[in-house]
């Protein structure tokens, strides 16, 4: 698929995140303030204290990953090992993380889960690399979410 084509994809895709009151549904390009507040208000206390405390109360960074579909479709048994694995990896790594579901607009393709880590754009793309994707979504508060190419 041509990167123009994706890049619609991506586009026409909702970035939906579970928190415990619901879901926040984000689209690229497009500001969220109500997300950006639980982000400062609610995730923060989660984060360790100290010098990285800091860092978030000014705003806080994140991307949204998969390990669904990289490059070419593959079978729904292969999608759930390497999401599986995606998991795995998160959760070793510390990083403070909800999960997340990327919906294409009109059903195009099926659901993918994906996970939103609070970690800064080099971190979410680098795992997005080791994964095989082909992009990442991210953003930081009071700021509207990007497509970041790998």
């Amino acid at each position: 698929m041509r990167r123009a084509a994706l890049e619609a994809s991506f586009r026409a895709t909702t970035y939906r995140v579970t928190v415990p009151e619901g879901f926040f549904c984000l689209r690229i390009g497009v500001a969220h303030p109500a997300f950006d507040s639980f982000l400062l208000h609610r995730a923060p206390p989660t984060l360790p204290l100290g010098e990285q405390q800091r860092e978030y109360t000014a705003g806080v960074c994140w991307g949204i990953v998969t390990a669904y579909n990289p490059g070419l479709l593959r079978s729904e048994d292969d999608n759930r090992l390497a999401q599986a694995r995606l998991y795995e990896r998160i959760a070793a790594s510390g990083w403070p993380f909800l999960a997340a579901c990327n919906l294409a607009d009109g059903g195009s393709w099926p659901e993918e889960p994906s996970y939103l880590l609070l970690a800064d754009t080099a971190e979410v793309a680098s795992l997005g690399r080791e994964f095989g994707q082909v992009a990442v979504v991210c953003g930081r508060t009071r700021e509207a979410p990007q497509l970041i190419w790998l």
